[in-house]
């Protein structure tokens, strides 16, 4: 009878630690479900946790560097997760962690450059030499006729070149990846503002003023590069007329095949040959940017007195409007794009945020920031003497 007793007794309390178990475990479960919530929708929670738990503020000791020669003239770049120094015609490229893993041979002085991954493409600015890189290898190279003026490269390192001579005001040329010429368009009237490839390579897009009349026109058209290898005269698939006093800014091929321009007044998508007007650009609007893989980000300021500023940093889908918004209780001096990553600088202080309005990290500066560079792994602050690398 004891034994069957002491039985019973050991079986319930076996119970109920099984159950107080159980219980503690449903009830931490339900506490980190609830903080996860409030996390993601409570954006001052979020802050105090990203800073004091998580610690994404990151301070000038806490990166790697790269000292700069300051009597050379260096121009920086970061691509993928290198970043490269040229001068005196020798590319420099280091890794994330500040150390030099290679240096290439270019016949290139003054440079503009462009990148898409770990795709990076450099021209000599207002010359004739262009060349492009991956990673850490030498693509191709190519001499041009007449004047370089602007290049884009898309994410399979196929790269368009805007050029000028004597001739043409503009000549647009397409390149694949192993630097073979796949296509050309000459414009003798107007001037390129911007130009961009699709992801697929099919199209080339590119946004020009017309001069030609009295009233200066936006114009933004689409290249078929089937159809230019097939009929270069009918190689132009699509033509968007903007009103005279909307004058274009940038634009940018986006994923999905999404096309969005940038107006000084407005941003407007195109898709499949439809335009679709997303924002008006209103004065209370500072900043305004395309270059992103499927978002438009801009920023609303709202100045409450001297000592009470706000910006509003949103992030709004181009394929379903989602608008997603990071608050910041300062004013915004300068802000950065690239695919996914929005720098935005207050100073000596600057806020990575993601397309879903998620802060990477926050980087504070001992002087004033003016001369930043991102990538898709890494963001790069420039002064005269260092470069301050910060992984992404």
């Amino acid at each position: 009878m004891k034994n069957k007793l002491k039985d019973f007794y050991f079986e319930k309390e076996n119970i109920i630690k099984k159950t107080i178990k159980t219980s503690t475990s449903v009830l931490i479960i339900i506490a980190i479900i609830t903080l996860v919530i409030i996390y993601f929708n409570e954006q001052k929670f979020r802050r105090w946790v990203d800073i004091n738990i998580l610690r994404k503020d990151i301070k000038t000791s806490d990166v790697a560097s790269i000292d700069l020669d300051i009597n050379k003239n260096n121009q920086v770049y970061c691509y993928g997760s290198n970043i490269c120094i040229l001068n005196d015609k020798n590319l420099k490229v280091y890794n994330s962690s500040g150390q030099e893993i290679t240096n290439i041979s270019v016949d290139i002085n003054s440079a503009i450059f462009d990148s898409n991954g770990k795709y990076l493409t450099i021209a000599e600015k207002n010359g004739q030499n262009i060349c492009t890189i991956f990673d850490k290898t030498f693509l191709w190279k190519q001499h041009l006729d007449g004047e370089i003026l602007q290049i884009s490269i898309n994410p399979n390192g196929y790269v368009a070149v805007v050029t000028t001579d004597t001739t043409y005001k503009s000549i647009i040329t397409l390149f694949d990846q192993n630097g073979q010429i796949i296509l050309r368009n000459y414009l003798s009237s107007s001037r390129v503002i911007d130009v961009t490839i699709s992801h697929d390579n099919k199209y080339v897009a590119f946004s020009e003023l017309d001069t030609s009349s009295a009233l200066i026109q936006s114009l933004i058209k689409i290249i078929s590069v089937d159809k230019a290898l097939e009929n270069p005269e009918e190689a132009i698939v699509y033509t968007h007329k903007s009103d005279s006093s909307k004058m274009i800014v940038n634009i940018n091929y986006q994923e999905k095949g999404i096309l969005v321009c940038v107006f000084e007044n407005s941003v407007e998508s195109i898709i499949q040959n439809n335009v679709e007007k997303k924002i008006d650009i209103e004065k209370d609007i500072s900043f305004v940017s395309c270059d992103l893989n499927g978002d438009i980000v801009y920023i609303k300021e709202e100045n409450a007195g001297i000592f009470n500023s706000k910006s509003y940093v949103n992030i709004l889908n181009t394929s379903n409007n989602k608008n997603n918004i990071y608050n910041i209780d300062e004013v915004i001096k300068e802000m950065y794009t690239y695919k996914n990553i929005i720098g935005v600088n207050v100073g000596t202080e600057i806020y990575f945020i993601n397309t879903n309005g998620m802060l990477i990290k926050k980087y504070v500066s001992k002087q004033e920031i003016t001369n930043v560079l991102l990538s898709e792994d890494l963001a790069i602050i420039i002064y005269k003497n260092r470069i301050h690398i910060i992984n992404l």
